[in-house]
């Protein structure tokens, strides 16, 4: 049986990768937040930087399973096909529309150290992530018992999260084990998907006042923190932070919450067809973004006028990306097909 709500999580997931790099790409973070508009922005990032940990707890939910064998390494092949042939569209993208000057020996170098695609890191983190995935099952399921997925799940708690909390004043409690963040949302998809009992029994009604009041209390923090200043990236506010983990569990929690008639197949074929290709997408966001975004500053000089924009930018740039991405995967998919005959 399909989950068509993890299916509208990813969809979630990639809008939100392209709606918070517009923050970073129109200059948000280098003006004083002391308009209306800006603590609006200020609040949208806290919802849309849970796009990469949306994703890797999707993974979490449905890689839980997995183990090691000669099929689950060539799936890896995939993905780096699909890396590799947007990388190089990227690259002769911005060659042509932006006169970026790399060479192609540079982009070639560049696709070892995940350069020539500037949103490629997470690329380079998910082969990773991939690799010790059938180590992390067997972790896992090593035994069967609530409390010990229950330990498993704490620890990651008090390793990744819990010292964004402690040590927003000063160093208070060790912080060593943070950047192991994406093992930390992996463990909770997993979790999640392990046993939804612990959410499906809640009232829907408690569910949206208790997401709404915690989302107040995360807010106020949030614009306290940046109030008549520049935007303060901090541990608390990355994808390390308690913070974005809080709020990334709830939007979590929430999509999988959505009603889906699982007989009406038709009517989420855009859906399904979205969610299949938003690693696609996401690389494809770094060709859309720079086009656009290269005009728009010149367009919009000011800061204050190009907030008004946001929504029709950001959309721009997703429908661009994902366009590009339909046509790639087709070619890609139509490629494999007649290798395979062949």
């Amino acid at each position: 049986m399909r989950f068509y709500q993890i299916d509208c999580i990813k969809v979630f997931a990639v809008f939100s990768v392209v709606a918070v790099h517009f923050l970073l790409n129109s200059g948000f973070y280098d003006i004083q937040i002391n308009s209306w508009l800006a603590y609006f922005y200020t609040l949208l990032r806290l919802i849309f930087i849970t796009a990469v940990p949306l994703f890797i707890m999707t993974t979490g939910y449905l890689m839980g399973e997995k183990k090691l064998s000669s099929e689950y390494v060539a799936r890896l092949f995939k993905i780096l096909i699909v890396y590799v042939v947007v990388s190089l569209i990227d690259w002769v993208g911005q060659t042509i529309f932006l006169n970026h000057i790399m060479s192609f020996k540079d982009a070639l170098y560049g696709l070892l150290d995940f350069s020539t695609n500037s949103y490629s890191w997470y690329v380079e983190m998910y082969i990773g992530l991939y690799l010790i995935i059938p180590i992390l099952n067997a972790a896992w399921h090593n035994l069967s018992e609530q409390r010990y997925h229950n330990y498993i799940v704490l620890l990651a708690f008090i390793l990744l999260f819990l010292p964004s909390l402690f040590n927003s004043g000063g160093k208070i409690i060790s912080d060593w084990w943070t950047g192991a963040y994406p093992v930390g949302y992996y463990y909770i998809g997993l979790y999640l998907k392990t046993y939804p009992e612990k959410y499906q029994k809640l009232s829907t009604r408690f569910v949206w006042v208790a997401s709404f009041m915690i989302f107040v209390v995360l807010s106020t923090l949030t614009l306290l923190a940046n109030y008549h200043k520049i935007f303060s990236w901090t541990n608390e506010n990355d994808y390390m932070g308690y913070q974005t983990m809080v709020m990334a569990i709830l939007i979590f929690v929430l999509l999988l919450r959505l009603p889906f008639n699982n007989k009406a197949v038709r009517n989420y074929r855009l859906l399904t067809k979205i969610s299949s290709i938003t690693l696609t997408i996401y690389l494809f966001s770094d060709l859309s973004d720079s086009i656009i975004y290269n005009q728009f500053k010149i367009l919009v000089p000011e800061m204050e006028h190009r907030l008004l924009f946001g929504p029709v930018v950001v959309t721009l740039s997703f429908l661009i990306a994902t366009i590009l991405a339909i046509i790639v995967e087709y070619f890609i998919k139509k490629f494999s097909k007649s290798s395979r005959r062949v």
